[in-house]
């Protein structure tokens, strides 16, 4: 599925009908280049979840996994770009797991959705291509 965002609201959108459609155990990879959005996406997921927390994302570059505690389920905020891998066998099925340069590490074995973010028009806007059927679906309707 292929998404068109052109600003912040059009991402803000669609984090929330994303939201709708988790039960919160979920394991979210995502896959951009620098600067596609993945740490915005991921902020505006998490706020559209439980909006008191939308100040406390950022990005886990360096502490390689923030955790957001939510009333219905932990978040787990995952970054591999510095360490190219992370067991995340101990959190699987405990909360929402969010993972940032997904490209990193293989997870063949899971079948979860992905979201690849490219830029486009100009620098301004983004695309998002979203795989996974449950999500696809979820989002169609």
């Amino acid at each position: 599925m292929k998404v068109y965002i052109k600003d912040l609201e059009d991402l803000y959108n669609l984090a929330k009908r994303f939201s709708k459609c988790l039960k919160g155990n979920e394991l979210i990879l995502l896959y951009g280049d620098l600067s596609a959005g993945k740490t915005t996406f991921t902020k505006a997921l998490v706020s559209s979840i439980d909006k008191s927390l939308e100040d406390e994302v950022n990005s886990p570059t360096f502490t390689v996994m923030n955790i957001y505690e939510t009333p219905e389920f932990p978040i787990y905020h995952l970054d591999l770009y510095r360490v190219k891998e992370f067991d995340i066998s101990d959190i699987v099925g405990n909360g929402l797991i969010i993972v940032e340069w997904a490209n990193f590490q293989d997870f063949s074995d899971y079948d979860v959705p992905k979201i690849e973010i490219k830029i486009e028009f100009e620098n301004t806007g983004r695309i998002f291509y979203v795989n996974g059927n449950n999500i696809e679906n979820c989002l169609k309707s």
